[in-house]
């Protein structure tokens, strides 16, 4: 057997067996680095959240390199999620952090919105700044992998900014925001009065973008209430949305809006009697 087929056979044994790998976590870490050159899509996004999760410094810039060499997205994607992870755990991310930041203003739009993922380690305050300035990239991913990295971060003075952001950024800035400010678990009170606030004072094309970030938000009774009002409203995509919210949650927690879906089995729309079809089927 060949060396790559043994890496790639040693790798899958330790996916394999946890009990193995955290036994001889040193070993297993450089047996896995020493497999990614050589290891499938698939294997290497079952290697990846080991790697961030145990490799500390060893993997940092084997991570960083393979984020910024892989052609298929998802490995990227993935390679800068534990990249922040590993990051996060590192003795000494200094000269990791200063180069996702220089990279920031890559001319690919793919290296700047990896970088930015990456950059999204809790308590990595320092970075905030670097990517509050490319909140208004011309690339839509790029704004999304910036907002989420600074949810990411932890901070609640971001949350702040971002919400100040929601007032004068474009509408895809505001889009980016309104998808991932739920993230701010800890000001959920807040988070909520924004959320519906926002369906009041923001563009009417972001609405459903407002229910999706609402979606995360624990349902409350000022919630229902607005669901209530959004239910008779002309707008499809935005009922639907509101019918979608409610599928996720358990059945007695919208048992006060039971009328209203009762009445939205005669609506005109298809969709909006399949969807309260299935709502009132599940108590």
């Amino acid at each position: 057997m060949k060396r790559p087929e043994r890496l790639i056979e040693k790798a899958r044994n330790y996916l394999a067996d946890m009990e193995a790998f955290l036994s001889n976590t040193p070993d297993a870490v450089a047996i896995l680095l020493d497999a990614l050159p050589h290891a499938d899509t698939a294997l290497i996004l079952k290697m990846l959240p080991l790697l961030g999760f145990a490799g500390k410094d060893r993997v940092l810039w084997p991570l960083y390199n393979l984020m910024r060499g892989s052609k298929d997205e998802s490995v990227c994607r993935s390679a800068a999620i534990q990249l922040g992870l590993a990051a996060s755990l590192s003795n000494d991310p200094s000269a990791l952090k200063a180069e996702l930041i220089k990279n920031l203003s890559h001319p690919k739009a793919s290296v700047r919105s990896s970088c930015a993922l990456a950059l999204g380690w809790e308590g990595n305050w320092p970075a905030a700044e670097s990517l509050m300035a490319h909140i208004s990239d011309p690339d839509r991913n790029v704004q999304s992998a910036v907002v989420a990295a600074l949810t990411s971060v932890g901070d609640l003075r971001l949350f702040d900014l971002l919400t100040a952001r929601l007032e004068i950024g474009t509408v895809e800035e505001q889009r980016c925001i309104l998808l991932n400010l739920w993230r701010f678990g800890e000001k959920t009170p807040q988070v909520e009065d924004v959320y519906l606030g926002s369906l009041e004072t923001l563009s009417p094309d972001l609405r459903v973008d407002v229910l999706s970030g609402l979606a995360m938000v624990p349902l409350s009774a000022t919630i229902l209430k607005r669901y209530r009002q959004l239910l008779v409203e002309e707008n499809l995509r935005v009922r639907l949305q509101v019918l979608e919210n409610l599928a996720a949650e358990d059945p007695f927690d919208y048992a006060l809006l039971k009328d209203i879906l009762y009445v939205l089995l005669a609506d005109k729309d298809v969709q909006i009697r399949q969807a309260a079809t299935r709502l009132l089927a599940k108590r």
